[in-house]
């Protein structure tokens, strides 16, 4: 699929990856939509790139909300023909409490509704607009890119409810490849190592410092930074560039093993 000209909808895009991913697909001359919950920094971003990026407010726990942030992203431009979905969010807490109180099953359910089922729910509305697009020369229609983790396959110790949503969302890939081939839309997983986003802050200050060490040893290569938010967007480039590239999730990590704590 071509980027220029095309219409990306990117969900947290308005810091982190999401963020990276809007100013990556914008630089190439797509057109970009924006949906996330922090106005401020949304429209500061919009200011900044020019009117080829648009802003939608959306809470992804919100069902009402994502569908009528899809639908005003579809009628910016009249179609779309991406979705990054970068939306979502961590949290540490171990099955059992120090008292031996279970794992408050809220907290499990926020997590769940965040990071998979909110990010199916975008999935399945921006794939009922692409499969309206006209084919392109590989007769393809759209493109759909989801954010899960290497916490998929090694999540650490209070990661049970962050890895299962995680995993989850590695889970839907080929079934929804399956579902939307014959409509010309691919997905892909992307499970991002340990990044440089506002999620990972904490590693740089001083209580956090022996832990973020840790984790940069732990990478194969490169092992004096973290990954960078124009990283993932290149792989995001990459994907959507490569029409035979489908039905994948695709560690981006440095050759990270996430370790026991």
């Amino acid at each position: 699929m071509l980027i220029p000209g095309g219409v990306f909808v990117v969900t947290g895009g308005a810091s982190g990856l999401g963020e990276g991913t809007v100013r990556a697909l914008a630089a190439k001359g797509a057109n970009v939509v924006i949906l996330d919950r922090d106005v401020d920094k949304a429209q500061a971003i919009v200011a900044e790139l020019g009117p080829t990026v648009f802003f939608v407010e959306m809470d992804a726990l919100e069902e009402d909300s994502i569908a009528e942030a899809v639908k005003a992203a579809g009628e910016k431009w009249g179609k779309i023909n991406g979705c990054i979905c970068c939306a979502g969010t961590g949290m540490g807490m171990s099955v059992l409490k120090r008292n031996g109180e279970p794992h408050d099953m809220d907290t499990f359910e926020f997590i769940i509704r965040l990071n998979l089922m909110g990010v199916f729910s975008v999935n399945a509305k921006c794939a009922s607009w692409m499969a309206k697009n006209e084919p392109d020369v590989e007769n393809e229609r759209g493109i759909i890119i989801n954010v899960a983790s290497v916490a998929a396959q090694d999540g650490q110790n209070g990661q049970a409810a962050y890895s299962a949503s995680k995993a989850g969302v590695v889970g839907m890939a080929l079934p929804m490849a399956r579902d939307l081939g014959r409509h010309g839309i691919r997905v892909n997983t992307i499970m991002p190592g340990v990044f440089s986003t506002p999620l990972t802050a904490g590693f740089n200050t001083k209580q956090g410092a022996r832990v973020g060490d840790s984790l940069r040893k732990s990478q194969i290569f490169p092992q004096h930074r973290f990954g960078l938010p124009s990283d993932f967007a290149q792989a995001c480039e990459f994907i959507i560039e490569s029409p035979m590239m489908n039905a994948e999730s695709i560690r981006l990590d440095a050759g990270i093993r996430m370790p026991k704590l």
